[in-house]
């Protein structure tokens, strides 16, 4: 199926958009199915038919214990402390695993692991095999400051510090705490290269973009920054370790690294095959 071709810039030249000898009844764009879904543009190369709706219905379903659907229309972009980048010398692929599994924290992330530790961690496995990640609890003021962030209304007031982390297969992580979300999503350049995005929300838009706020969101953008930050190296260490003639494909560990085989399967299933 085609798309009508609206526009067509400077096709006769400079300042031209028209030519006898172009037609654009002929030239149609192919559409591509889309939905918007957390302020995410998701986007279905696949011929698969099955609708978004039902393909992100178990992490929804997951998530409502936390956050109910009307909360999440609160959510607000943060103009000034929402948006960095990173440049990551290695496969996207391995970045979605680093994000899967937790047991390189108290090595990697001391100061994350302080109060969010490894031992509070538990795995997310979502079936169909379509996320996985993990799930914590956060001990511990994040920041040094009396003011806090509004929280999400119907957030349950007894899952207060528990946050949790998903790789939404292919190439998106998630991350959401009772006050803010934040949507890690990469861009593979080439097989070595990976842009990593990361875009902030809180709840409303006095958390989001007024100046009362300001210096706390400073300190979250920082700290995500930060954490994001320090696994550069050890992803960027899988890659070069797999040009190693000594690799031999590597092992799971059966108790640490379900949701990272989790991960595999559906590459397995879905790239490789």
């Amino acid at each position: 199926m085609s798309g009508k071709l609206i526009a067509t810039p400077h096709i006769g030249g400079m300042n031209k958009h028209n030519c006898n000898k172009f037609s654009k009844s002929k030239s149609g764009l192919k559409e591509v199915r889309s939905y918007i879904w957390l302020d995410l543009i998701f986007v279905n190369l696949n011929k698969n038919e099955i609708d978004f709706e039902k393909y992100i219905k178990p992490l929804n379903d997951r998530w409502k214990k936390f956050w109910s659907l009307k909360d999440r229309d609160l959510i607000v972009y943060s103009k000034d402390y929402g948006y960095f980048n990173l440049n990551a010398k290695c496969n996207w692929k391995f970045a979605i695993e680093n994000y899967c599994e937790s047991y390189h924290l108290p090595w990697v992330h001391p100061g994350l692991n302080s109060y969010s530790k490894i031992d509070d961690h538990y795995h997310i496995q979502g079936l169909p095999n379509r996320f996985a990640g993990q799930g914590t609890v956060v001990y511990n003021p994040r920041f040094k400051s009396n003011l806090k962030f509004p929280s999400f209304p119907n957030w349950p007031k007894d899952q207060e510090q528990i946050a949790e982390y998903v790789a939404l297969f292919p190439n998106v992580m998630l991350g959401i705490h009772k006050d803010h979300f934040y949507a890690y999503w990469l861009e593979p350049v080439n097989n070595e290269y990976t842009k990593e995005h990361m875009e902030i929300y809180y709840v409303g838009n006095e958390a989001a973009n007024s100046k009362k706020f300001k210096s706390l969101r400073k300190q979250n953008f920082e700290l995500w920054k930060g954490v994001q930050f320090e696994d550069l190296n050890i992803i960027e260490g899988m890659q070069d370790g797999r040009k190693s003639p000594s690799y031999n494909g590597g092992n799971f560990s059966p108790a640490m690294d379900n949701p990272t085989h989790h991960f595999h399967k559906w590459v397995a299933n879905n790239i490789m095959k």
